[in-house]
């Protein structure tokens, strides 16, 4: 019996609502934590980086790695860290310093989230064999 090829988004509004969904749900976690530390030290809440809300997304983007074969995968990945990495940097830099860092951090995490997603969907495609079984 023949296994099924990995599942997962298979356009690129499916990709980019992924994770969206991904990050979402490591931005209400985020903030959870967060809260259950601000009670009892008596900091302030969002002084945590909001990176790590975006940290989620990454099990999006290894499962669609996984998807493919070849080699050429590789380099459409670190094209694709570097840019979505970079513009991810360009928000966090650009916006204002009185935010709070989980809101700074969690739009630049965001942003380079968003950013992989068309790098990554076109250049697997156009360079990347998917796997079937």
């Amino acid at each position: 019996m023949a296994e099924a090829a990995p599942q997962g988004p298979v356009t690129l509004a499916q990709l980019v609502g992924t994770v969206l969904a991904y990050f979402v749900m490591g931005a209400v976690v985020l903030a959870v934590i967060d809260l259950l530390f601000v009670l009892p030290s008596g900091r302030p809440f969002g002084e945590t980086s909001g990176w790590i809300a975006a940290l989620p997304t990454v099990w999006a983007y290894t499962e669609q790695f996984r998807r493919y074969g070849g080699a050429a995968r590789w380099g459409v990945m670190l094209a694709g860290v570097v840019l979505g990495l970079g513009a991810g940097i360009a928000v966090g830099v650009l916006l204002p310093p009185t935010w709070p860092p989980m809101l700074t951090g969690g739009l630049a995490g965001l942003t380079a989230a968003l950013v992989y997603a068309p790098l990554w969907y076109a250049g697997a495609r156009a360079y990347g064999e998917e796997r079937v079984a």
